[in-house]
């Protein structure tokens, strides 16, 4: 059992509160939306939970097989994808694949051929990321963050550079590798939403 228990969690900028008094206890096996308007603070409860971004008060607790771990040492346990968050663009995508298995490993092990086929980019191990399009660089950073052995997977705004096509694959990947998570989507795409099983709406504070 994985859980992350959230106790009056507030940010402010300036004198600009953007979560206040947030509470809520995240648990395995359930996929969890963020929604709310714009600046109601949902990337920024997602960089929070991910330790990206420090709190102004209040607490995160996270529980991983009934251990307590502290925010420095939690980044083992959390795969994260947002669009503030980056592939290396002078790398290929060999090198990607291999750079990122160095800090969290899949689930399942497979080869560079298999990954390709997963992520339906064939044929393309040589060429840089910055040659990629949005969608096809959301696909790897998507395929990376669901397929590492992590118990906590937050994504940002998943589906925004996907097509149709993509979001289904986005949404058969999620389903394949949901087992024993915990999944943080921050989202107000309807597709992405409809992925959860219960949605929390945050108000501008």
């Amino acid at each position: 059992m994985t859980q992350i228990l959230i106790d009056q969690l507030s940010k402010r900028y300036g004198y600009h509160w953007i979560i206040r008094n947030f509470e809520y206890t995240f648990a395995s096996e359930t996929i969890y939306g963020i929604s709310g308007s714009n600046g109601s603070g949902k990337s920024t409860l997602i960089k929070m939970i991910s330790g990206y971004l420090t709190p102004t008060s209040g607490m995160i607790d996270y529980r991983i097989q009934g251990s307590k771990i502290n925010v420095s040492s939690i980044f083992p346990f959390i795969s994260l994808a947002a669009p503030y968050t980056d592939l290396i663009n002078e790398y290929t995508l060999t090198e990607m694949l291999d750079f990122h298995q160095k800090f969290k490993k899949f689930k399942h092990k497979i080869t560079f051929k298999e990954f390709e086929q997963k992520i339906h980019l064939s044929g393309q191990k040589d060429k840089t990321l910055q040659h990629f399009s949005s969608g096809m660089k959301q696909k790897i950073q998507l395929a990376l963050a669901l397929m590492s052995d992590t118990p906590i997977l937050l994504l940002d705004e998943p589906t925004s550079y996907l097509d149709y096509d993509a979001k289904a694959w986005f949404a058969a990947l999620l389903a394949e590798n949901a087992k024993d998570k915990i999944i943080i989507i921050a989202s107000n795409d309807g597709y992405d939403l409809d992925l959860c099983n219960t949605v929390v709406q945050l108000k501008p504070s």
